[in-house]
């Protein structure tokens, strides 16, 4: 989903319906496991979903890792709050993340 974007936007109509529906698919299990909020559903899960391919294709972009990484982490975290997991607070995923840099000085 992230590496297609712009290919699929200069293609064919039939290219941009086989993307779209993937990406429906997507939305579609996000909407299925985002919980009540009291908004709708499949607007959260668009969203999210816009988020997640558009923070990797935007972050792919980038010459500066590490501000590659920020960007993926910040629109995670949005994505999650969203989706109603994370309620402000950082997730259990990004407490134990760590940017490659300093996965590679663990090590």
């Amino acid at each position: 989903m992230t590496a297609l974007p712009t290919d699929v936007a200069r293609n064919s109509v039939s290219t941009k319906r086989a993307f779209e529906t993937v990406f429906r698919a997507m939305v579609s299990v996000l909407e299925r496991s985002t919980p009540a909020t009291g908004q709708p559903r499949r607007e959260q899960a668009q969203a999210m979903a816009a988020l997640c391919v558009g923070g990797m294709v935007v972050a792919r972009a980038m010459a500066d890792r590490n501000y590659a990484d920020e960007l993926r982490d910040a629109c995670m975290h949005v994505a999650l709050e969203l989706g109603g997991w994370a309620n402000g607070k950082k997730s259990k995923h990004e407490d134990h993340k760590r940017t490659p840099r300093a996965r590679a000085a663990a090590s």
